[in-house]
């Protein structure tokens, strides 16, 4: 330890012994140890233990001390590879060097003393560690036990710890606090006080309020999408209500239609039934002969599938067994193999020398050893007795030289008073001539320095007008910055608010979309049976099948209401080409069970005369255009003309024809069913207009029906396929016009995005103008602060050799007159000196010297015996482990000998059981050959049988085709017959959805017999009618939702669910916004005392750190104590500097220092770790900081990394950091309390 043991480090401790803690002093909580492994370039376990005090750890560049300190910043939860100086977090871990590889993993872990209690766990002692492997993948823990990096800061934030590390200052970092925005700086503060929990807190509280404000938003939108759900569905309700009554009543009457007329199908077909039994008897006898050959056929074919899997089954066994075989013969001869290897191995050589040999040697060797020490003691002795006689030789020689000494000393005085009268004249007459020429050249270099003074006072002024100049633009271009910010955030804004009207667009073009696409659905939709007949037409199943009736025509904007009203049950219909073909889809429907659809035949209508609107918008000039396309023809008016005012122009209301836009084939169909139906504006102008014409039908556009039919209308508008075409039209509309400002809203994205790229070109060209107009401004400043210190010193040096001159010329003529005074008095009497030489003296020296040659041998002949005493210990202790190694490697050769023994033993028994086991697999497999041969035989039997009774089935089949044959005319006239019945049960089974015996069973009991049911042809008439009036008034009331009632109780119940969510989130952001009101108190609480108390301790620090001057603490905001910034001033004595960029590197130095103790003294920490932080000192500034960090040490732990010999004099504990040739760094520690003492 050559830092320690140097004579400077042993006056440094005796000149700061008194500043030193006394041993034994309490201290609060501190580190205990700092333990790396693997972690940069300590790649063993390295342990540096700490104590309260100063640590300070040195060593040369690149040797691994600021590992030390990026080592603890990492360990508290450092998440920055940047700040440790790496490009990802794995490239902690040791890297290999040459020689050495590589390691998988990093560790580092402190040990805390918590005795006093300051951390919040019921420990004296709290172990925090961290590691890192190669993947990546980072692990916490605290006393072993895993926990988050959250966790880690929880339990450190208290004592003013945190991972932004204001008690870690790095290399570089002064400058970064000054350099850093104020709202950066503020960061200190604020890790000091422990505000960053409750930052760490308000952010979590702000998240979870950011989530019920979403969840909040969330569950409005449904409860609005909800309500406007329910109000049509509350309508629909209704409608379904009526429907269900009205729907009762019509399955009552076609019940009634239906027993009467299945009572008289079922007469008929009795009839029919009795004629046809007896061809029934005969073809019965044929089918039960042509059954009998089909069982024999079948339990041949059975015995011979049962035969088929035994044989199989034989075969694997067969198989498996040869295979089992095959694998015990293998076994065998492995285990012989195996036996043979273990025998082979049972006779291993065991290397060393014999230990009973090694062990006799070092009992020889122990008795050299006491020979060797008897040799020891008697040297001991000589050097003893040559010591004695070395002080006795000194001793006489100093006598003899004090008594030569003093005759000496009297003849001395008397030549010396000689000597001293010539030197005095001698030098005073060359002092005289020096001082001629001393003058000569002091008044030379007073010249030169006058010189240089005014040409520094000229580059002074230059400079001062340069700073200037740099001031007034530096202003400028700060102006410039602040607009081009201002006008980046406009474009910003212009942007986002582009991008969110282009969002918009898209989810409003998307809606449109869905609400097109569920409208054609809607419109394509009727009990299922629009669907089956357009499927089974594009199948090919059906032919004549043009398409639903809401998709052949265009119906005026806003008129859909009112046209689903008039038409009814039409505008569900779908478009055949001829009654054959709407024959041909019903009797398919019934077959199939497919449901029911409205059919419109159209004679001649074809896909080619029936197509879209646009195409009849061309036939509106032919001569067989609709009615509504001669009106528009005529009018000028288009599909799209307002409805209002097509229905309300006239006020004796319009044709409703007109409105409707429909190909040439369907407007005779058209023309029929709007006949003597009028549209018109209102309820009330269709009041009047059917008092005044009771025979016309008047229709609003709103769909209320007003006619000599009954009145329709109500809240729930009508709805159908007509309407759901027609609003899919409408969207479709609206879609293409959204698409087309979609297209203009993202040109306007890509423009905004453009013009704030170029805005943020702009600003970075003014931000980079501004920090080189800074750059500049800043070297300016550091060369004027050169240039007067240079003409400080010019001014010095002036001043200081004009004192020099005048003092010269005194001393000059007060040297003359000396010399005018010692030639006047002449010199003094000199005695004559005795001759000859000391022979005493040379007899003495002579017997001083040969004693202490003998005190050299006798010292080397003691080392000499020592050195083989260590060396005879040093064999013994190798030859008794040498026969310790040999012994062991001996019992580890007798233990695998026995167990070889032990495996050949298995090997044998498990031969034994595998021959036992290899002659029962023979045996069995060639039981299994002879069981696999008789099976083969039984089914070649069975199969010869089978083709017997195959040829006997082909008779019969033949014979039952013919009484088939002879049967059909007969079974044709009985299935005619039955036709109608069955006709007749369809239709009761499809429609009415009941068993038609059933009915008719009920139907005779209410009549008392089983006579033929009562009423004959006027009965029926009258039920007949009831029936078309029923389907009339259900057919006003258009598509019924029958899931309504069951969807209206649904979406209640759902609405009552979100509303109460809705109030528990409600509840929930208000007790958020409590907790963060709370936090925001406590946060500017402790910041407003944090950053008083760390104001006051830096304008108390400044002017000591500088010797003057003033310092303080401003914020940038203080009415906003969460968001607001720190702003430094700092005025050095004699200077005053508006800007911290004007301050020299020295004094940026002393300011940061400043403002870090600053907060040190205000809200103290259990240690603070500087590395490097004093280097740009001068000697008198650094002697500052080290009383400053002297006064730390009687209150918190600090570590310093440092090059400065003087700082490593205050050191408590001393830690040297070398780097090996491998790349690997060792430390090595001394107390200074535990130092040698020195001698001298």
């Amino acid at each position: 330890m050559w830092l320690v043991d140097s004579p400077r480090g042993r006056a440094a401790r005796r000149r700061f012994a008194l500043t030193r803690p006394k041993a034994g002093r309490p201290h609060g909580v501190h580190l205990r140890s700092v333990t790396l492994r693997g972690f940069k370039s300590f790649v063993e376990r390295t342990e540096l233990e700490l104590e309260p005090g100063v640590t300070v750890v040195v060593g040369p560049n690149g040797s691994g001390k600021s590992n030390v300190v990026d080592a603890l910043s990492w360990v508290l939860g450092t998440a920055s590879p940047k700040s440790l100086r790496g490009g990802q977090m794995a490239d902690v871990i040791f890297a290999g060097a040459p020689g050495r590889s590589g390691l998988g993993r990093a560790e580092v872990a402190i040990t805390i003393d918590n005795r006093d209690g300051a951390l919040p766990v019921d420990f004296s002692e709290v172990t925090v560690s961290r590691a890192i492997y190669a993947t990546g993948e980072s692990e916490y823990a605290i006393n072993r036990e895993t926990c988050r990096a959250l966790d880690v800061a929880e339990l450190l934030s208290d004592t003013g710890l945190g991972r932004e590390h204001h008690t870690i200052v790095g290399q570089g970092q002064l400058d970064a606090i000054l350099d850093a925005r104020p709202e950066e700086r503020r960061g200190f503060i604020d890790e000091a006080a422990g505000i960053l929990k409750y930052r760490k807190r308000k952010e979590r509280t702000l998240r979870k309020l950011s989530q019920v404000d979403e969840h909040t938003e969330r569950v409005t939108d449904l409860l609005r999408e909800l309500r406007r759900q329910l109000r049509p569905l509350e309508r629909q309700a209704e409608a379904a209500r009526t429907h269900q009554e009205l729907s009762q009543q019509l399955t009552t009457v076609r019940r009634i239609r239906a027993a009467r007329e299945l009572d008289e199908l079922q007469r008929r077909v009795a009839a029919a039934d009795a004629e046809d039994a007896t061809a029934r008897q005969a073809l019965a006898a044929a089918e039960q002969a042509a059954g009998e050959a089909h069982a024999e056929v079948a339990r041949l074919e059975g015995e011979v599938n049962e035969l088929t899997p035994q044989v199989d089954a034989a075969a694997r066994t067969h198989f498996a067994l040869a295979n089992i075989t095959e694998r015990l013969q293998g076994l065998s001869d492995r285990l012989a193999e195996r036996r043979r290897g273990l025998v082979e191995a049972s006779e291993e050589p065991v290397s060393g020398r014999d230990p009973d040999e090694l062990r006799q040697r070092a009992a020889a060797a122990r008795a050299e050893r006491e020979g060797i020490e008897s040799e020891r003691a008697e040297a001991a002795c000589t050097r003893e007795e040559a010591e004695g006689e070395r002080a006795a030789a000194e001793q006489a020689r100093r006598a003899h030289d004090q008594a030569v000494a003093a005759e000496a000393r009297r003849r001395a005085a008397a030549r010396e008073q000689r000597l001293r009268w010539e030197g005095e004249i001698a030098t005073l007459r060359q002092s005289v001539a020096q001082a001629a020429g001393e003058e000569g050249r002091l008044d030379s270099q007073i010249a030169g320095w006058q010189a240089r003074a005014e040409e520094l006072d000229a580059d002074i002024a230059a400079v001062n007008a340069e700073i200037q100049r740099l001031d007034g633009h530096t202003d400028e271009l700060a102006e410039q910055v602040r607009s081009c910010e201002a006008k980046v955030a406009k474009k910003k804004a212009a942007a986002e608010e582009a991008a969110r009207n282009e969002r918009e667009l898209e989810r409003r073009r998307a809606s449109l979309e869905a609400r097109a696409d569920a409208m054609r659905a809607a419109a394509s939709t009727d009990e299922g049976g629009v669907e089956a007949v357009q499927q089974a037409a594009e199948r090919g199943e059906l032919a004549g099948v043009v398409g639903p009736f809401a998709e052949q025509v265009r119906i005026a904007e806003g008129m859909a209401p009112a046209v689903a009203a008039a038409l009814g049950g039409l505008g569900e219909a779908v478009v055949v080409d001829s009654p054959q073909a709407a024959h041909e889809a019903l009797a398919f429907l019934r077959r199939g069970d497919a449901g029911r659809v409205r059919l419109l035949p159209v004679q001649g209508a074809t896909e080619e005369s029936v197509t879209d609107a646009g195409h009849v918008d061309d036939a509106s000039d032919a001569d067989d255009a609709t009615p509504g396309q001669r009106a528009r023809r005529d009018t000028g008016q288009g599909a799209g003309a307002d409805a209002g005012q097509g229905a309300g122009a006239d006020d004796e209301g319009r044709p409703l024809a007109e409105a409707i836009e429909a190909p040439p084939a369907l407007a005779d169909a058209l023309q029929q069913a709007l006949s003597g139906v009028f549209a018109v504006a209102d309820l009330d102008t269709a009041t009047r207009l059917a008092t005044q014409r009771p025979g016309d039908t008047f229709v609003t556009v709103a769909g209320e029906l007003v006619g000599p039919e009954g009145w329709v209308g109500g809240s729930t508008p009508m709805a159908g396929s007509v309407v759901a075409a027609a609003a899919a039209d409408e969207a479709d509309a609206e879609r293409e016009r959204v698409e087309s400002e979609l297209l203009v809203a993202h040109r306007q994205v890509a423009d905004a995005d453009r013009e704030l790229a170029t805005a943020r070109e702009e600003l970075e060209a003014s931000q980079a103008a501004q920090q080189e107009s800074d750059a500049q401004l800043t070297a300016a400043a550091e060369r004027l602060g050169r240039l007067e210190k240079e003409r400080q010193r010019a001014s010095e040096a002036l001043t200081e050799l004009g004192q020099q001159r005048d003092e010269l010329a005194t001393e000059a003529e007060q040297r003359r007159q000396r010399l005018a005074e010692l030639e006047q008095q002449g010199p003094p009497e000199e005695e004559e000196e005795g001759a000859g030489p000391d022979q005493e003296a040379e007899r003495l020296d002579d017997a001083l010297t040969a004693a202490r040659e003998a005190e050299v041998q006798a010292r080397m002949a003691e080392r000499s015996v020592v050195q083989r005493l260590e060396e005879t210990d040093r064999r013994v202790t190798a030859l008794e482990q040498e026969a310790d190694e040999v012994e062991q490697r001996l019992a580890d050769r007798e233990r695998r000998r026995q167990a070889r023994q032990a495996a050949v033993a298995r090997c044998d028994e498990l031969a034994d059981v595998a021959a036992a086991a290899l002659a029962r697999a023979q045996a069995s497999l060639a039981a299994a050959e002879q069981e696999r041969a008789r099976l083969d035989a039984q089914r070649a039997e069975r199969q010869q049988a089978l083709g017997l009774a195959r040829e006997r089935q082909r008779e019969a089949a033949d014979a039952l085709t013919q009484r088939q044959n002879e049967h059909h005319e007969g079974d044709l006239v009985r299935e005619r017959a039955q036709a109608s019945l069955v006709s007749a049960r369809d239709r009761v089974s499809e429609e009415l959805g009941e068993d038609p015996d059933e009915l008719l069973a009920e139907a005779r009991h209410a009549e008392g017999d089983d006579a033929p049911l009562t009423g004959g042809a006027e009965r029926d008439t009258e039920l007949e009618q009831q029936e078309e009036r029923l389907v009339r008034k259900i057919a006003l009331l258009g598509t019924i939702n029958p899931l309504a009632l069951e969807e209206l109780e649904q979406l209640q119940e759902r609405e009552t669910f979100l509303t109460g969510q809705l109030e528990d989130l409600r509840s929930s952001r208000a007790d958020l916004l409590a907790v963060l009101e709370q936090v925001d108190d406590r946060i500017r609480e402790l910041f407003a005392q944090a950053f008083a108390d760390v104001n006051a301790q830096f304008q108390a620090m400044f002017p000591r750190m500088f010797n003057g001057g003033e310092g303080r603490l401003v914020l940038t905001d203080p009415d906003d104590l969460l968001a607001t910034g720190v702003d430094v001033e700092a005025k050095p004595p004699g200077k005053r500097i508006k800007r911290l960029s004007l301050l020299s590197g020295g004094e940026r130095s002393l300011t940061a220092l400043a403002l870090l103790f600053a907060i040190f003294a205000a809200r103290p920490s259990p240690f603070y770790v500087l590395d490097e932080v004093e280097a740009s000192l001068d000697d008198v500034n650094l002697q500052r900081f080290l009383e400053v960090v002297g006064e730390f040490r009687a209150t918190s732990q600090m570590i310093v990394v440092t090059h400065q010999k003087r700082t490593m004099e205050i050191a408590d504990t001393l830690y040297g950091v070398s780097m090996q040739s491998d790349g690997v760094s060792k430390v090595i520690g001394q107390r200074m309390s535990e130092a040698p003492a020195t001698t001298g």
